[in-house]
């Protein structure tokens, strides 16, 4: 699939890197920015899904990557924010002529729903769900502006992408092998943030298990012959939660050293 997205990116004028704004640094590619770089394209980062993290958040991090001396911009593609900006960006790299931009980023940074609000209506599928119905399967190219055409390229997590992320972002959540394991991952980088996040949307709890346990009791999911608590169906509600931003996480830019 990398070489696939590669193989675009080398048709492309432009490439923008779509990343999940409650977790920047843990969604870019840096392999695909230096092959970018290689082929002499321009970047730009885009972070997305900033409906989900208090603006100065966004504007922190746009700030961490300016400081890398990458361009960057924030916005919420389903939110209606900074998709004029982008737009704007988009045509500055483009120097006002005709063009070719490749999106890229893993599964579900928004990629497709970006694409949709470039072009004013809905046709490039989208999904709340890795590998699910509306996911990118197959690069797809769009127009967007009167000049500027957009490929829509399959998410792709890099060999070195961060272990949760991979697990989260890479399978669908009916496709993984150990959902409670992705679950209690994300549930202990959660509570390393705020607690209150997970106990807002699902009550106290003692520990990740215990979690599960009690969103299972309160669904009534129980095995039959063991009468214990279907921990597992828990662990995919609160992987889908996570990632319908029915759960309020972000993390900062590391601090800048003066």
């Amino acid at each position: 699939m990398l070489r696939k997205v590669f193989s675009i990116i080398s048709k492309s004028n432009v490439v923008v890197e779509v990343l999940d704004a409650r977790e920047p640094e843990l969604t870019r590619s840096k392999t695909i920015e230096r092959f970018s770089k290689e082929k002499g394209k321009k970047i730009l980062l885009a972070i997305n899904k900033g409906d989900l993290v208090p603006r100065d958040v966004s504007e922190k991090w746009k700030e961490y990557f300016e400081d890398q001396g990458l361009m960057a911009v924030y916005l919420s593609a389903t939110g209606h924010m900074g998709t004029t900006v982008l737009r704007k960006e988009i045509k500055k790299l483009l120097l006002g002529k005709e063009g070719i931009v490749c999106f890229v980023g893993y599964p579900k940074t928004g990629k497709s729903s970006i694409i949709n609000a470039l072009k004013g209506r809905h046709s490039a599928s989208t999904s709340a769900h890795p590998m699910e119905l509306g996911y990118t399967k197959a690069p797809q190219l769009f127009k967007i502006d009167n000049k500027i055409y957009a490929w829509d390229t399959p998410g792709v997590i890099p060999p070195d992408g961060d272990p949760v992320e991979r697990i989260i972002r890479g399978y669908s959540v009916d496709e993984m092998e150990d959902p409670v394991k992705a679950a209690v991952l994300l549930i202990k980088r959660i509570e390393g943030f705020d607690r209150k996040s997970l106990e807002e949307v699902y009550g106290e709890y003692k520990d990740p298990y215990d979690l599960l346990a009690k969103i299972a009791l309160k669904r009534g999911w129980i095995y039959k012959k063991s009468k214990e608590p279907n921990i597992e169906e828990a662990a995919k509600v609160v992987i889908r939660d996570y990632h319908e931003g029915k759960i309020i996480y972000f993390s900062l830019p590391p601090q800048r050293s003066r």
